[in-house]
């Protein structure tokens, strides 16, 4: 009966306090930018007092760490076919790629002002630099791959190749008024950096 009624148990005021929290971040990201949110404003939306605030955070910055983590999954969503492929897969590449223009498009301010603040914030940096991290290895192995295959033409270390890609995406997107918009060119610039001039077939829809 113990065991039964700890799996009914649904999540503690805690719990729903701390999620009251992260939802209330996540919905004033999508109006303004980080630098603008206060603690009072997610405390307000939480239904929490200011000093209850700093029981399940002990800063903003906090908050906007968790809501990144929440994330890590959804950046590298739809990427499983382009990284594991070979050759010029257009539409492996084209269906990750739209994945993560999907997530700018939702969650840029949270992404853009992460990336921001990151220089001189190690916990932002360090998840910068293990989300890039993880990307430039599997596009390295890939990169490797295909040149021992004989699909893509030797050029610079696959690891430096890489490393440009994903810089390349993230400075776009940052910057983009429409991420959806860019996916096409990026298509087309990516393949071109990795296999020359390839001529790729746009979508059409």
């Amino acid at each position: 009966m113990k065991a039964m009624s700890q799996r009914r148990r649904g999540p503690s005021k805690g719990d729903l306090r701390e999620r009251a929290i992260l939802d209330t971040a996540r919905e004033l990201l999508g109006r303004k930018p980080l630098a603008e949110i206060t603690i009072d404003e997610l405390a307000a939306g939480a239904q929490i007092s200011r000093s209850s605030f700093y029981f399940y955070f002990d800063s903003k910055l906090a908050v906007v760490v968790a809501l990144l983590h929440g994330l890590a999954g959804e950046l590298g969503r739809d990427s499983e076919a382009w990284l594991d492929g070979s050759g010029p897969d257009v539409p492996a590449l084209r269906q990750s790629l739209a994945a993560l223009a999907t997530l700018w498009r939702d969650q840029g301010r949270l992404l853009a002002g992460a990336l921001a603040a990151a220089p001189g914030c190690p916990p932002l940096a360090r998840w910068r630099a293990a989300l890039r991290e993880t990307h430039v290895e599997r596009l390295a192995a890939r990169i490797t791959r295909d040149r021992a295959a004989g699909l893509a033409p030797d050029g610079p270390a696959p690891h430096v190749l890489a490393a440009l890609i994903d810089d390349l995406r993230t400075a776009a997107f940052a910057g983009a008024a429409d991420p959806e918009g860019l996916v096409d060119d990026l298509v087309t610039v990516e393949l071109r950096m990795l296999y020359g001039d390839f001529a790729v077939p746009h979508s059409h829809g």
